[in-house]
């Protein structure tokens, strides 16, 4: 199961996802008043995006049905963070939310760029979320570095879903700008000091979204040879 479907409270089945507390680049802790509507639980396998065209295999993940994500229930009022799916299904009825920037969207990991491009303008998205399914899953940081070089995309990028501490650092290399764990998985006090080590990336060695240069082409050295 998707892991932004998975949040559900007991005796809820798949309820909107409100953010607490987010991180944003440079490890500032701010409140949000966006709230992420997730995918209804589903069976059916979904694809998972490879890279390469036209090909896709399974990851055992199930994934809602698409008359079940057309159906979904969307809030009348209030900033909302929608599925892909949802979008392109119901965009006539949320256009003119989308316009007074009211509707943001979220892609699921095993979603390509690709499509979302074709369904929306990225210049007029007042946010854009990418779901991380595991912490240990890799694509999300793809479809950022893509987001923000290839298709230039210079919105708000969030990262969802199982966004834990250990990979901050290598979120925001690849052009997150606010990371917004699951609520209850941190303290205050444990987002606070993970924040604070933030700094201690300050001046990584490689290149990436954030700074494309690598340490030896930012940092200047003497000519003097030393044995």
């Amino acid at each position: 199961m998707n892991s932004i479907a998975a949040c559900s409270e007991p005796g809820e089945e798949h309820p909107p996802w409100r953010f607490p507390d987010v991180i944003r680049a440079g490890g500032r802790i701010e409140k949000e008043d966006w709230t992420l509507i997730p995918y209804p639980p589903g069976n059916a396998p979904k694809p998972k995006a490879t890279g390469k065209a036209g090909l896709a295999r399974n990851t055992g993940e199930a994934a809602a049905p698409p008359d079940l994500v057309a159906g979904l229930a969307v809030p009348a009022t209030g900033k909302l963070i929608v599925p892909l799916a949802l979008w392109q299904a119901r965009r006539a009825a949320l256009q003119a939310r989308f316009d007074a920037g009211e509707i943001a969207l979220w892609l699921d990991a095993c979603e390509e760029v690709e499509a979302l491009i074709a369904a929306v303008d990225l210049a007029a998205l007042p946010l854009l979320a990418l779901d991380f399914p595991k912490a240990v899953d890799g694509r999300a940081y793809s479809s950022a570095a893509l987001l923000r070089k290839r298709f230039q995309y210079r919105g708000p990028l969030w990262a969802v879903g199982d966004v834990q501490r250990d990979y901050f650092a290598f979120m925001f290399r690849c052009g997150f700008d606010t990371l917004a764990p699951r609520a209850g998985r941190y303290t205050r006090a444990q987002l606070e000091d993970a924040a604070a080590s933030l700094g201690l990336f300050a001046h990584p060695y490689q290149g990436a979204v954030d700074n494309p240069l690598p340490l030896w082409r930012r940092v200047r050295r003497s000519q003097e040879t030393r044995i």
